[in-house]
Formats: structure tokens, C-alpha cells, sequence
């Protein structure tokens, strides 16, 4: 049978490779006029390419690489060429994966030119271990340049050196020889200027991005024309949040902040964020835009703000959260997301000598679940579900009488087939028309079938087991119930210690037991 699907070819070039070559079009075009080259020595001809312009080969999202993905899956492809293996991916694994598994699968030829490996050639007993190798050393070749990278910011870091693509709002980027570093944008530090020095003056983060609009000042997003990535929220307006980043950013009073995230491995694809109150900086790196003074009172402000949001929080934990670290009541502070929902946590507020309490915050929807689970568990152990419902059903059998409801329905059920048959007398004697035997034998059906389903129901209500089931049920969808909980957590609970090492304690009223601390996470 004629084999339709079409021969392909893959290339990419990533940020790096390009940074080595210089010529980013060219590398990518000298890929396919080789791989071009090779398919007709071989008696083929490439019908497509895929390309990826400046993606890593650590992972494999990847819009080109995605794409023939998608044709492959839908039977159009039957060759793949690369010019190497590198060029399809350098993470060993997943790499590995797709020339022995995912190809094979769809019964695609794979070739990689330079590395000489053809999947459709059975006769090369050595593939298997030469495609292991020569995958292993483009995923040490990862792993090494991801290790290189990172000594390398860090050196430039503690040089001073500004090793970010974009520069902060405020800045612009600047090189000194081989060196960068941030000078100021005397327009846009003039707005930095301004947030900080309203913000200190009392007024809310609100009101300073509703003048910032109102003055139709241009917002940071469009004023450095950056170019929107995937996973990163923008904001084409002034808001909140965006005067919340400048105001918490250091880089605004000449310091360098080293990291602001981290992963613990190359394969890794999310970065983990580093608290702003963990981060590291390095003084004196560049022009300050405003003093450590403004900075201060400004962030001080803010936190008053937030105190100030709470006043409105009258939940369930209002005044039982303590913090573990220094005894007192910790407060709800309030954050109005983008789509109008208010969200609420609990942080200590406390400051000694311009140093925050240490402890972490924790959301109350997080508390509010960790509680309701803990108190469902308590309950269920002091109470008996078996002996309630047993009892339960017995009372209510005894209250309902059912032996004698039945013995009524059966009677009502006999009544009513005497009524049926007179009907029947009647129409036969000539006393009643057909339309009105019609009428009323259906009314008379109609009120037998009723009393036939009711003594059903009695019947079935009256085994005991069947009764006590669904007592059971009832009384597991009452104690579990977050209403039912939510009013007896002020009842039960004394108080919720928080800790910074990611613990709770929970105690409790009228002796429910020792108090019960809970790993977060």
C-alpha cells in the first residue's frame, strides 16, 4: 500500500545558539538547505518545515515543535529530519522519549543527520546506545550551560552590574564598555517621585492610580513598550497593583535586588517566587531615584492602609488568630483582586525599630478549611453516629404509627375499587351517562393510584433498616455541612496560634481536648 504522508523537516535555534552564531536567520536557513541537501541524496523531498526561532531545547513547548506534533498525530506525516539531535531537543528524557516511543508510535521515520541515526535502519545494532550518549551529553550540555548562566549573573550581580532584560519604570539601561548599568529617565522618575511621596502623604493606592489615569499619564507597559509574554498578567491602566510594584521595588533607591526567583533544577519549568522580605540587594549600584527615608515611610503607609482595610472583616476568625511569634491579635488585611472580589488574610502588623514581625500570613479561606475539617473530625469522634441514628429511628417509627397509617391506605385503596365497580352498575342501569362514568372513573383511578403509592412508601419507611439509612444519610449532610460548621467555630474554638515554621495550633473550649497543631505544608 503507497505510504501518502509527506517527508519534513525540523529545525531551532535558540537564544544561546544565536548569541554564538550572530546570525539568527542565516543558522536557521543553513538548517534547512542542509537537511534539504541530505533528503535528496537520499531520494526524498521536503514537502514542510517547522520551525522554532529563539526557543530553549530544555522543554519542548515550542510553537513549531507543537505544530508538527499536531500533523503527526493526525497521520499526514511519515519522515522527520533534524540536523542533529540537539536540534530536536537536549533534555535526555523527553528527548529520548520522542525518537523511541512517540515516533515509533505513529510509525515515523526519524533521521538526524550529523549524528547519523535513522530509525528506519534496522541493520545498525549500535543506535539504541549511540541515540543514549549523544542524548546524554546534549542534557550535560544543558545542565552545564544552565550551572555557567547562573554563576555568571551572579558575578555580574555583585559587580553592580543591572543583568535584566527591561529596565524598571523610571531607568533605562545603560553600558558602560562591557558593562550594564541603569541611568535615569527623568520623565518617568518624575512619576516614580510622585507615587512614593503621595503615597506617604496618606493617600491610598486607589486614588493615586485614579489621578495617575485622570492626568492621562502614560502606564509603564506602554511607555516601555514591552512586548506581552505568556504567563504574565499587564496592565494597560494605572491600577493598585501596579503602583504596588513600584512602591515595594528597592532598585528605586540605588540598590541591585539579586534574585527575585529561583528553581531548584534546570528541568524545571516554573520559577518559584522569593518573598519581597527574603530578597537580597546590593547597595550603591546606580543613581537612587528616591532616598531610603521616602522608601520607608511610604511602605509604612502602605502597611497602615492595609490596617485601615480591615474594618470592614467580620468573619469567622475576627480576633481568635494570634501570632506565635510575638502574642498579639493578628490583623485582616483585605486585597481587592481584578475582578472585584475582596479577599482576606491575616498578618501580624507589628514593627520594632522598622523591622516586621517575621511571621508568615495565612488566607482565611485556607484557615476557614483547615478548621472546618479539624472540627467535622471532633464531632465525629465524640459522637456515636450509630447509637443517634438507632435511637433516632426508633422514636420515629414509634411517632408515626405506621401499622396503622397501612391499615387505613388499605381501606382507603378497597373504597375505592367499590366506587369503580357502582360506577360500572350505574352506566350498565342506565342511571349515569358514559361521559359521566368516564369522568368520574378516571377521578376515582386517579385517587386509588395516589393512596397506592403513599402505602408503598409507608410500607418501605417501616423497615427499620431501610429507615436508619436514611437518618444516616440526613445526619452526615447536616455534620457535614459548612453552614452547621460555621456557626459552632466561635462556639468551640478559643483560639488559632499561627507560626512561622508553617504551623497552627487550634484550641479549644468545654474540653473538646488538648489543643492540635497542624502542619500547613
Amino acid at each position: 500500500m503507497k505510504d501518502n504522508r509527506i517527508t519534513v523537516a525540523y529545525g531551532r535555534l535558540s537564544i544561546e545558539d544565536l548569541n554564538k552564531e550572530n546570525d539568527f536567520s542565516s543558522s536557521i536557513y543553513n538548517q534547512l538547505g542542509f537537511i534539504k541537501s541530505y533528503a535528496k541524496s537520499m531520494g526524498l523531498s521536503i514537502d514542510k518545515e517547522y520551525i522554532d526561532d529563539g526557543y530553549s531545547g530544555i522543554n519542548f513547548d515550542r510553537p513549531g515543535f507543537e505544530k508538527l506534533k499536531e500533523d503527526i498525530e493526525k497521520g499526514l506525516i511519515g519522515v522527520v529530519i533534524t540536523k542533529d539531535l540537539s536540534r530536536l531537543g537536549r533534555d535526555f528524557i523527553e528527548t529520548a522519549y520522542y525518537i523511541s516511543e512517540y515516533f515509533a508510535r505513529y510509525n515515523v521515520r526519524y533521521i538526524a543527520i550529523n549524528d547519523r541515526f535513522d530509525s528506519d535502519n534496522p541493520d545498525d545494532t549500535n543506535q539504541d546506545i549511540m541515540l543514549s550518549i549523544r542524548s546524554l551529553i546534549n542534557d550535560r550540555y544543558v545542565k552545564d550551560a544552565s550551572v555557567k548562566r547562573k554563576q555568571v549573573a551572579e558575578a555580574k550581580t555583585e559587580e553592580g552590574q543591572y543583568i535584566g532584560f527591561i529596565a524598571p519604570y523610571g531607568y533605562r539601561i545603560k553600558k558602560i564598555k562591557d558593562k550594564r548599568t541603569l541611568e535615569i529617565d527623568e520623565y518617568a522618575a518624575g512619576i516614580v517621585k510622585r507615587i512614593f511621596t503621595e503615597i506617604a502623604s496618606g493617600k491610598t493606592r486607589e486614588d493615586v492610580a485614579d489621578e495617575l489615569n485622570k492626568d492621562k499619564v502614560i502606564p509603564p507597559v506602554i511607555y516601555m513598550r514591552m512586548t506581552p509574554s505568556k504567563n504574565k498578567k499587564y496592565y494597560y491602566d494605572w491600577s493598585a497593583n501596579v503602583v504596588y510594584r513600584i512602591l515595594k521595588n528597592k532598585t528605586y533607591t540605588g540598590r541591585i535586588v539579586k534574585r527575585k526567583s529561583s528553581k531548584q533544577d534546570y528541568h524545571q519549568k516554573q520559577r518559584q517566587v522569593i518573598p519581597i522580605r527574603d530578597r537580597e540587594t546590593i547597595d550603591n549600584c546606580h543613581p537612587a531615584i528616591i532616598t531610603d527615608e521616602l522608601f520607608e515611610s511610604a511602605n509604612a503607609r502602605l502597611k497602615v492602609m492595609k490596617r485601615k482595610e480591615k474594618n470592614d472583616y467580620s468573619g469567622l476568625f475576627s480576633k481568635l488568630v494570634i501570632c506565635g511569634e510575638c502574642g498579639r491579635t493578628m490583623t485582616a488585611c483585605r486585597v481587592k483582586r481584578e475582578n472585584g472580589n475582596i479577599k482576606y488574610h491575616f498578618e501580624c502588623t507589628r514593627v520594632v525599630d522598622r523591622t516586621p514581625c517575621p511571621n508568615r500570613t495565612i488566607a482565611d479561606s485556607k484557615l476557614k478549611a483547615i478548621v472546618s475539617e479539624t472540627l467535622k473530625e471532633i464531632i465525629n469522634n465524640y459522637v456515636d453516629e450509630d447509637d443517634i441514628t438507632t435511637k433516632a429511628t426508633k422514636n420515629l417509627l414509634k411517632a408515626e404509627r405506621p401499622n396503622l397509617k397501612i391499615s387505613n391506605l388499605k381501606d382507603d385503596i378497597e373504597l375505592h375499587n367499590v366506587n369503580i365497580r357502582n360506577l360500572y352498575l350505574k352506566k350498565t342501569t342506565g342511571e349515569i351517562s358514559l361521559d359521566e362514568f368516564v369522568e368520574k372513573k378516571k377521578n376515582e383511578t386517579f385517587l386509588k393510584e395516589q393512596s397506592e403509592k403513599l402505602l408503598k412508601k409507608v410500607m418501605e419507611s417501616k423497615n427499620e433498616k431501610v429507615r436508619k439509612e436514611e437518618l444516616l444519610e440526613k445526619y452526615n449532610k447536616f455534620i457535614n455541612n459548612d453552614e452547621f460548621i460555621n456557626n459552632v467555630i466561635r462556639d468551640l474554638i478559643d483560639k488559632i496560634v499561627v507560626y512561622k515554621d508553617n504551623t497552627i495550633k487550634i484550641s479549644f473550649k468545654f474540653g473538646l481536648g488538648e489543643p492540635k497543631k497542624i502542619k500547613l505544608f
